[in-house]
């Protein structure tokens, strides 16, 4: 398959900051090059090992570490910039960076060669000057609006945890993991790559000390990190397996009934597979979503690094063992890489289906709400929706992604349909409103059914854009067909 497409990915590794930035982005670079898009890594200092090990080109700009500075000053930045622009070697489709130390000094010097540029970010601390930016973390009401000060007027904001930024095996494994036991069979401990906090070994030794039947995955991120009290838990306790250096947490996650670590993206993996989890924050600017999601009860939050005692985490456990875990709501659904790549690369022609809902699509059914109360109302009206007969649920996939949701039910001798979108999809109800009443509304052996007209693909051209009075405000009614 040739190229269609060039991006530049900008994001940096090293021992104080962490692989977090280039994990994901490795994730997107994956997404992307299946949208046939040819992408390259900038870096700053040696290139991390897991972007060869992925396959890319990584470009180091110099031998010097990258620095924890936030942001970096003013003519670091301009020299980045500068050094980028050169590594490009002329325009690109889109340049991505995913850095704290680089601000809207460096987009507003790199945009010249960038047909798009884009900024993934955690931290709504700085002004940028980008065309898109994605975060999809969650500090609470309003999360939406912390850039509202801090991007031009032209910018478009992708925020929240649909678009998270996680491997694709999260999203094939979430179709198939069990569900969760309590009290817990298998607890994942998991404090990311180095964990310099020595937090593993506090956690382990809680855990060994309560009454937890249950087997005990402990992954540290490479052999330097195993420490000589670690190694000593380990051999004390038959129920604790030590594993180093795993490609992926993936399949590990997916057998937890608990999972134990830091935060970060492994807040959204844990989400995607529905893993209950109690969190130990790295540094203070992760505290901030870790504590909003622990206030509306859907995680643990146990502290800061090196500030959790090891009585503490005892506590934690006993009351976990006690009262029940916190159930994260189906909010995650590991499609977010696919939606970003999507938004990035845009396919020339996509393709629209509706097919039936089941538990596996209820993220896509949830309201664009940053309210929990909502996205648990709105999961429970799923649920219930798929055990009525007399209403039917239809998931929107474009190019395969689910973008939306159509909702069916009976009134007399039609049907109610209302419906909804991503609002990053560039489609307005008018599709749903076209496709929805293009098939066939029927009664089948008793229940509600929708059967497309003639295939199962439309292109946006034959579907149209609009449908007129279709789309009045409380969704719209087309004939029961028997």
């Amino acid at each position: 398959m040739t190229a269609s497409r060039t991006v530049l990915i900008r994001a940096d590794a090293g021992p104080r900051i962490g692989r977090g930035h280039v994990v994901r982005q490795i994730s997107l670079a994956r997404a992307l090059a299946g949208c046939s898009a040819e992408v390259r890594f900038i870096s700053a200092g040696r290139a991390d090992p897991l972007i060869a090990e992925a396959g890319f080109e990584s470009i180091a700009l110099s031998d010097e570490l990258p620095s924890f500075e936030r942001p970096w000053s003013l003519d670091r930045q301009l020299a980045d910039a500068d050094a980028t622009i050169a590594a490009a070697g002329g325009s690109v489709d889109a340049v991505i960076v995913d850095h704290y130390g680089l601000d809207r000094l460096w987009d507003s010097r790199v945009r010249p060669i960038a047909g798009q540029l884009v900024a993934v970010s955690d931290l709504a601390t700085t002004a940028r000057d980008v065309d898109r930016l994605v975060d999809h973390n969650w500090y609470g009401t309003g999360s939406a609006t912390r850039y509202d000060e801090l991007l031009p007027d032209h910018c478009r904001t992708h925020i929240g945890p649909r678009y998270a930024l996680l491997q694709r095996a999260y999203r094939d494994l979430r179709a198939h993991r069990p569900s969760v036991q309590w009290p817990p069979q298998r607890v994942l401990v998991s404090f990311g790559g180095t964990d310099p906090g020595g937090e593993t070994a506090r956690a382990v030794a809680a855990l060994s000390a309560t009454e937890v039947d249950a087997a005990i995955d402990v992954v540290v991120g490479n052999p330097g990190a195993v420490t000589g009290r670690l190694r000593e838990l380990v051999a004390a306790d038959t129920r604790v397996e030590l594993h180093v250096a795993v490609p992926t947490l993936a399949p590990l996650l997916a057998e937890a009934d608990l999972s134990v670590g830091a935060s970060g993206a492994a807040t959204w993996e844990r989400m995607c597979l529905r893993v209950p989890s109690v969190v130990t924050t790295t540094a203070p600017d992760q505290s901030g979503v870790t504590r909003a999601l622990d206030d509306a009860g859907l995680v643990v939050w146990a502290g800061l690094v090196g500030q959790v005692p090891h009585e503490r985490y005892i506590e934690t456990f006993a009351r976990l063992l006690e009262h029940g875990p916190p159930r994260p709501p189906d909010l995650v659904d590991g499609w977010g890489t696919d939606r970003v790549a999507a938004l990035i690369c845009p396919s020339g022609q996509p393709q629209v289906a509706l097919v039936a809902a089941d538990a596996r699509s209820a993220p896509a059914h949830l309201s664009d709400s940053d309210q929990p109360q909502d996205w648990r109302r709105d999961e429970a009206a799923f649920g219930s929706d798929l055990s009525d007969p007399d209403v039917h649920r239809l998931t929107l996939l474009v190019d395969g992604v689910p973008t939306g949701w159509i909702r069916g039910s009976i009134r007399g001798d039609a049907v109610r349909v209302t419906g909804g979108v991503d609002p990053a999809a560039g489609l307005d109800q008018g599709v749903l409103a076209a496709l929805s009443s293009s098939g066939r509304w029927r009664r089948s052996r008793g229940h509600l059914d929708f059967e497309p007209a003639g295939v199962h693909h439309l292109d946006f051209d034959s579907v149209g854009s609009s449908a007129g009075d279709l789309t009045r405000q409380g969704g719209w009614m087309v004939p029961l067909q028997t």
